[in-house]
């Protein structure tokens, strides 16, 4: 289960010294984070793969107006990689991602790994009960050192069904927290050129299982490195690093 874990949240922000207290807002900031359709991204991964991230349309989820980002060749899927995430919205204030669909896929493939061991054979599916539709707060503008925040805070419940029958069902619940902190201001040097202002970004994340009135906690981290009106020009996760080679905004 760890392994998979290991590339988050995707996959995926200021105001305070070492405080949760949001920032005061300042003027705002136009392509802070930029998010017009048509602007895209050409990542390369330590391996030498490489893959595109482009701005390709507009949806709007629960009343709310988002972009859609689109992957050409991306790289493998993780649990929770906010990097990853299809929707994003742009506030004057913050940078948002949505994550139903990585939090579901990730209680109903890891859910059932922890009951494996004690099912052997059995066939077993995941009933998640409803819940509301998550955003992970991905950075909030604008940025500034030292500023902590947490990302994302969510419980999900629900029943390990076995055998498909109603009468044999096991609860659990996951409890997913990550937080995340503007370390540094500093200039970085990349395969797409030279930022003299870019922001490094670690987000670290605890996820607890519990099975069998049983805890079990998960812990991972990621860094990024973001330029304003740029995007995210460097991530760097347990055994991976990922660098811009390229970009087009419009």
């Amino acid at each position: 289960m760890r392994s998979t874990f290991l590339i988050l949240c995707a996959i995926f922000l200021l105001f305070g010294c070492g405080s949760d207290e949001t920032p005061t807002p300042m003027e705002q900031m136009p392509d802070y984070f930029p998010n017009t359709v048509g602007s895209r991204w050409i990542y390369k991964n330590s391996d030498g793969s490489q893959w595109t991230r482009e701005v390709s349309g507009e949806a709007n989820i629960e009343g709310k107006d988002y972009q859609v980002f689109e992957d050409t060749s991306p790289i493998a899927e993780a649990d929770l990689d906010f990097l990853n995430s299809t929707y994003y919205r742009v506030t004057s204030n913050q940078v948002m991602f949505t994550m139903s669909e990585k939090v579901t896929d990730y209680v109903q493939t890891e859910i059932p790994k922890a009951a494996q061991d004690e099912f052997a054979g059995l066939e077993l599916t995941v009933a998640i009960e409803p819940f509301a539709h998550p955003e992970l707060v991905f950075f909030q503008i604008p940025l500034v050192p030292n500023f902590q925040w947490d990302a994302l805070n969510i419980t999900v419940s629900g029943n390990i069904v076995l055998q498909n029958l109603v009468l044999l069902q096991i609860p659990f619940e996951a409890h997913i927290h990550v937080k995340a902190e503007v370390v540094a201001e500093i200039p970085l040097e990349t395969p797409a050129g030279s930022f003299e202002k870019t922001y490094r970004i670690e987000y670290h994340t605890e996820i607890t299982h519990t099975l069998f009135s049983t805890d079990e906690t998960i812990q991972g981290e990621q860094t990024i490195w973001f330029a304003p009106h740029v995007g995210i020009v460097k991530v760097e996760n347990p055994g991976d690093v990922t660098e811009l080679i390229e970009y087009t905004l419009q």
